[in-house]
């Protein structure tokens, strides 16, 4: 606002200054018009003869023109002062005016300074939200091989040998979404196949699909307590190469996990499917699977030492048909129409071990396993195993070799979550795994497992069923 003013101020000065210059103008013409009277007096007093002045109006002519004079000098000196008063309001303009222009450029300077800052505040907001955010990814590469045999009229007799070769890609993000909140995304090749993420090559090169393997949010509650929601790993301690649970699976619901020092424990629920009836008076059982485990870690043997004990109740499963593309998976069925029915609960309860220590400066893991099915009606209800990993590899040039034997009983296990390449993914099977493995190069490791297997040990004809995997795995 004082910009305006100083201006009117100057102006105003101006104006007055301009008014003093007539206002002494009009003086001066008067002094002059008394002075030229005077002369043309004094000039008509030579020329004719004139009454004689009289003293009386000499002095009041002097009095007039030294008050003619006064007022002058008063006007001149008024004049000046407005004049020096006009020249120091004109340098508090001219002051004012290199104030405003200096100014105008910090507020140029500062505009442009907001304007970077904004787009590094941006930036930084940018690389924040990169941060919290985590690729990860693999790939391999799986020659496989499988001899078995088949049943002709109750014999067993050699089947065709199959070939094939098959990829695995996976990759996705986890995320850091609040300080105790995060959650991952992982999309991977296989289709709907709940058991195996792998795509078997050919079809004329055609397209592959890709598959929504995991989507789910980790809640950190307190120290050590986590509600996890949505397509999960399954949410259980599993021995080293343990295969009652197939590693593929990531099943679909909730879980609460506890960890208190060596002491840990898992509660989990999760959807199979929904069981629709048409009929409006007709009861809807969907089939649900829960389940709890509890275990401990303790140091033994020179390494670490876990015991864990699990119980998994499959919820309306008996004459229902929670069922991969139909199939049972070994578990005994009954036919409705075209589709498998399961004939029993599944109320299974397991205790597994792992136990670590070195030998030869090599590390070493003892595995076991036992499971039983506890439901009503069940003849075939045991699975155990047991088996030995000598050596890890890990880092470059490390290696590592590990077998196991395995035997589960027709129903001793929910078939739709064992593991898909022992004894063809089937219950009823036992037989022996041998597996070794050597890291050349850090995050590529190449892989051998020979699965020397037999079917139907419990029912039907036994047929064995031998399979060969050779992997290269990349991980990034």
């Amino acid at each position: 606002m004082w910009e305006p003013l100083k201006f009117a101020e100057i102006r105003a000065d101006n104006a007055g200054i301009s008014a003093a210059g007539q206002e002494i103008a009009v003086v001066g013409k008067q002094i002059f018009l008394i002075a030229t009277l005077a002369a043309m007096s004094t000039q008509a007093a030579y020329a004719a003869p004139a009454p004689p002045a009289t003293k009386a109006d000499v002095q009041a002519l002097q009095v007039q023109m030294q008050a003619l004079v006064e007022r002058l000098n008063r006007l001149e000196g008024a004049n000046a002062d407005l004049q020096i008063q006009n020249q120091e309001l004109r340098a508090v303009a001219d002051r004012r005016a290199a104030e405003v222009d200096y100014l105008k450029t910090q507020t140029s300077e500062l505009s442009e300074q907001a304007s970077a800052g904004t787009k590094e505040s941006s930036k930084l907001k940018a690389a924040e939200w990169a941060s919290r955010i985590r690729a990860r990814g693999d790939f391999r590469y799986r020659h496989e091989a499988i001899w078995s045999e088949r049943e002709v009229d109750g014999v067993a007799e050699d089947a065709a040998d199959r070939s094939r070769d098959r990829i695995r890609a996976r990759i996705g993000f986890d995320a850091t979404v609040t300080e105790n909140v995060s959650g991952a995304l992982l999309l991977s090749t296989g289709g709907d196949d709940p058991r195996g993420t792998n795509q078997t090559l050919g079809g004329e090169s055609s397209r592959k699909s890709i598959g929504l393997d995991l989507a789910y949010a980790d809640w950190r509650i307190t120290p050590g307590s986590n509600l996890v929601l949505g397509k999960q790993p399954y949410p259980v301690w599993r021995p080293l190469r343990s295969l009652f649970l197939d590693a593929d699976v990531n099943p679909e619901g909730g879980a609460l996990r506890f960890r208190r020092g060596p002491v840990f424990a898992n509660v989990f629920g999760f959807w199979l499917s929904e069981q629709y009836s048409a009929d409006p008076a007709g009861d809807n059982s969907d089939a649900h699977i829960f389940g709890a485990q509890a275990g401990v870690k303790f140091a033994m043997f020179g390494g670490e030492t876990t015991l864990a004990t699990k119980y998994l109740t499959c919820s309306a499963c008996k004459d229902q048909s929670p069922l991969f593309a139909n199939n049972a998976n070994g578990n005994t069925t009954y036919r409705v129409g075209t589709v498998n029915v399961l004939q029993y609960d599944y109320d299974v309860l397991d205790i597994e071990a792992q136990a670590g220590t070195t030998i030869l400066n090599l590390p070493v893991e003892f595995t076991a396993g036992f499971a039983r099915n506890l439901a009503d009606g069940v003849e075939y209800d045991t699975a155990y195993s047991f088996g030995v990993n000598l050596g890890q590899a890990a880092a470059p040039h490390t290696w590592e070799v590990g077998a196991l034997y395995q035997s589960v009983d027709k129903d001793a296990l929910f078939g739709q979550v064992v593991d898909s390449d022992f004894g063809g993914g089937q219950t009823d099977s036992q037989g022996w795994v041998f597996r070794g493995g050597y890291a050349p190069v850090k995050n590529v490791l190449l892989t051998a497992v020979y699965y020397l297997t037999t079917l139907n040990k419990d029912v039907g004809t036994e047929l064995a069923h031998d399979r060969l995997q050779l992997d290269v795995n990349y991980k990034f």
